[in-house]
């Protein structure tokens, strides 16, 4: 393929920094505002398909309570609320309607918060879990590439105006480099020796300013979000397979458990990348007897009141979070990049650095999986935050190139492949359609999941609740 010089931008075609900053950083908080619309919904909507479960549990547990000690008719009121607004259903405001989708969600809603919170505390030790994993160390300052790395994070972090991070070495023939932490105020710059050994002082600023883009923009603490909010709508779909098959709750029940030990533990990496990434490490383990009598087993009857609320809840919310939500935060995450890309130019005027430093760096070498979405170029290797996604979380490396050459940059790119009319219209027409079908998926999925969890769900829950009130 015929490479490709990109014309030199007179001083007044350039893109000023500046404006590139400000650009970008409206692109991220617009897609940001859509994709938190996004998560809100669907974390509303989990959470009312699993609320009936938890209703219908604390409802019969006051009840049992109530034999001995005068308790509240939860479930009664429950039922009384529904009643009242069906019989005048077409005259309801809008704020018993708001009344009534608030109470139909809140034990769910009180369910996803803590299932964060904890998810929360697990993300921050599968991170230092990682990173204890690794030989680091700290730069040898008798060797002169060390020494310059520890020089120019520290200058790229007072030009930022921000605390100078600390600064670690990975021995490793990759050619990459990343930051983590659990916050802004506390994080590691991480560079391997094949970085170091590979670029110029005048590069290694550029990678640096790049780095300290990042921990200046909140990405530390943004990637800890997405985390966290992948993993949950991964934790109810791993519920949910659990449940229709048992030896996947075991295995979910028994990293679950060491995770939630205190201290950091491999079980921490283990869990957040199985629940970011639900669906791509399904193991299907059922016994193939298990259906040939045609009968239900004592066990699958047991379980029959989970199926509504928590098998197809935990399917429509791992489904919407694998087709929706991770392309839109893999867009975010691909605008959170080029940002950086611009902060780095801002801190060192040097958009060639920058181009020749992601030149030598390509498409990036191996790392941790834990750290794949803070590094500076996409990493070789498998799994991390948004590995599912149809949409890749890091820009092309000749978009990348691209957006350095309008800021003054002079790079060379390989010719680009002209797409016919015709691929672009089928392309079009397939996306439709494929938009269609899971719309009216997802919609299916919703009236399934409230059938099953009022036949076999609540109406069990209200046939006991009148035996024992």
């Amino acid at each position: 393929m015929v490479a490709v010089e990109l014309p030199v931008w007179t001083a007044q075609e350039r893109e000023c920094f500046f404006a590139a900053i400000a650009r970008h950083r409206r692109a991220a908080w617009q897609v940001s505002a859509i994709a938190g619309v996004g998560i809100a919904i669907l974390a509303f909507v989990v959470a009312t398909l699993t609320s009936p479960l938890f209703y219908a549990l604390l409802g019969l547990l006051l009840d049992l309570v109530n034999l001995i000690v005068p308790m509240p008719d939860l479930l009664g009121a429950v039922l009384q609320t529904l009643d009242s607004i069906s019989e005048n259903i077409e005259s309801q405001p809008i704020s018993s309607w708001l009344y009534l989708a608030f109470v139909a969600a809140l034990p769910g809603l009180v369910a996803v918060f803590l299932v964060l919170m904890t998810l929360k505390r697990i993300v921050r030790e599968a991170e230092a879990s990682g990173a204890q994993e690794l030989a680091l160390r700290s730069p040898n300052q008798s060797v002169l590439a060390e020494q310059r790395l520890a020089n120019v994070v520290a200058e790229m972090a007072i030009a930022a105006n921000i605390k100078v991070p600390k600064v670690a070495i990975i021995e490793s023939a990759g050619v990459n480099a990343a930051v983590y932490g659990p916050d802004d105020e506390s994080v590691t710059v991480l560079v391997s020796t094949g970085l170091l050994d590979r670029l110029n002082r005048a590069q290694m600023q550029a990678v640096a300013g790049h780095l300290i883009g990042l921990i200046a923009n909140g990405d530390v603490v943004q990637g800890m979000r997405v985390a966290q909010t992948l993993s949950l709508f991964g934790f109810v779909a791993r519920l949910s397979d659990g449940i229709v098959d048992p030896p996947a709750w075991t295995r979910l029940w028994q990293t679950l458990r060491e995770a939630l030990k205190p201290g950091a533990s491999s079980a921490d990496a283990r869990l957040i990348l199985d629940l970011t990434n639900p669906f791509g490490h399904a193991q299907t383990s059922r016994s193939s007897g298990s259906h040939n009598s045609g009968k239900l087993t004592w066990r699958e009857r047991l379980r029959m009141p989970l199926y509504g609320p928590i098998v197809i809840g935990g399917f429509f919310g791992g489904l919407v979070s694998s087709v929706f939500l991770e392309p839109l935060l893999a867009l975010v995450w691909r605008r959170r990049k080029y940002l950086a890309d611009a902060i780095a130019v801002q801190l060192t005027r040097d958009p060639q650095a920058l181009g020749d430093a992601i030149r030598y760096i390509g498409d990036g070498s191996d790392f941790p999986a834990w750290c794949s979405h803070m590094l500076v170029a996409r990493s070789s290797g498998r799994g991390g935050l948004l590995s599912g996604s149809a949409l890749p979380m890091y820009p092309a490396y000749d978009k990348r190139l691209k957006a350095l050459a309008r800021m003054g940059a002079t790079v060379t790119l390989a010719a680009p492949r002209a797409t016919p009319v015709w691929q672009q219209l089928l392309i079009v027409l397939v996306g439709a359609l494929v938009v269609c079908l899971l719309s009216v998926a997802i919609y299916l999925l919703v009236v399934i999941s409230i059938a099953l969890s009022g036949l076999f769900t609540m109406l069990p829950a209200i046939i006991l609740h009148a035996i024992l009130r």
